[in-house]
Parts: structure tokens; C-alpha cells; sequence
């Protein structure tokens, strides 16, 4: 089995329940108000900005850009200060343990770009600004070609692979922690 196919495979149920747990879901059934997106956007910026930065010390075969991409959004939102400082003990060993994290991280454009498609159905957030995060642009799967083309082109040991599932399926846990953060937007 390979690698891909590995990381899918062990990462399926907590992935599942990740989805049916967010603020995006509520984008998904058109219920979501400017508040929750600005939480949702929020969420997001911190957990992909910690994992982001990790996976620049070991990989380079993409640059990443989505905390950049939300940090943009809320800016034009208003909200000023997204760097607050959120804790959650979070790292990376190695290239094996990035590629794990990156799957995760890059395996969410495609949820993204759907998500995207289904925000000028939310009466709340009519009349945004372009949105960077939360879009239907192919541009942003560019990422995650680039990283099934790197799992593809290589050969991986059954350790590896087993260390890559490990640290996705932490990864995942890390965004769901991020999803409990809660934060009034008021005083931005």
C-alpha cells in the first residue's frame, strides 16, 4: 500500500469527525454569521500557522501560503490582531513526520475550495471582500498536487509510513483543538 493511500486510510475517522465538528459545517448548510466566519477564519489562521511554519524548516517542494492567505482575510475583515498567542504543543522531527503534517495541511485545499463554492449562499456573509482562504480557485490545490507528485516519486519503509500516519493523524488533533478556541472578535 502506498504511502497515499496509508495516510488516508488511518487518518479517515478522525478526519470525518473533524469535518462534522467545525464552523465550517455551518458554511456548508448556509447558517454561518459574520461572527462564527470570523472564529472559523480565526481557528484556521492558528492552527495552520503553526503547522506551516514547521513544515518550511523540512520541506520545499511547495511553498506554504494559507496561514499568509487567512491572515489577509481577516485583516480586510477588520480584525487587526490575528497573532494573539495560542499554545498547543505541536512539532516536527523530521522530513517523514512533515510529510504527515503536510497531508493534512495540503489535503485541506480541496475541502476549502469546496467550502469556497458555498460561502455566496450564506446570507450572512454576503458583500465580503474577495476571500483568499475560502475559495474556489484551482490555484489553491496547486499545493496538494505538488505534495501527492512528491509522495508518488518516492519509495517510503513501512516505518516511515507508520511515523507520516502518526503525525497526520496528530496534526488532525491539532486542528480540532484549534476549533475549541474561542475568542470575541468585538475588541479587535
Amino acid at each position: 500500500m502506498t504511502m497515499l493511500n496509508r495516510l488516508r486510510e488511518e487518518t479517515r475517522e478522525i478526519h470525518e469527525a473533524l469535518e462534522s465538528k467545525n464552523l465550517a459545517q455551518k458554511i456548508i448548510d448556509h447558517s454561518i454569521n459574520h461572527e462564527e466566519y470570523l472564529l472559523l477564519l480565526l481557528q484556521n489562521f492558528q492552527a495552520y500557522r503553526k503547522t506551516e511554519k514547521l513544515l518550511q524548516k523540512y520541506l520545499n517542494f511547495h511553498p506554504f501560503l494559507k496561514a499568509e492567505r487567512i491572515k489577509k482575510d481577516l485583516e480586510n475583515l477588520g480584525v487587526k490582531n490575528p497573532d494573539f498567542f495560542w499554545d498547543f504543543p505541536f512539532e516536527c522531527k523530521d522530513e517523514i513526520e512533515a510529510l504527515g503534517i503536510a497531508y493534512v495541511v495540503e489535503g485541506s485545499a480541496m475541502g476549502g475550495m469546496m467550502i469556497g463554492k458555498q460561502i455566496k449562499y450564506c446570507g450572512a456573509l454576503h458583500g465580503l471582500p474577495e476571500q483568499y482562504f475560502y475559495n474556489a480557485s484551482k490555484e489553491n490545490a496547486k499545493g496538494w498536487n505538488k505534495f501527492q507528485k512528491e509522495i508518488r516519486n518516492r519509495d517510503f519503509s513501512e516505518q516511515e509510513t507508520q511515523l507520516a500516519s502518526q503525525k497526520a493523524i496528530e496534526t488532525f488533533r491539532l486542528f480540532e483543538a484549534a476549533f475549541k478556541i474561542e475568542r470575541s472578535l468585538s475588541n479587535q
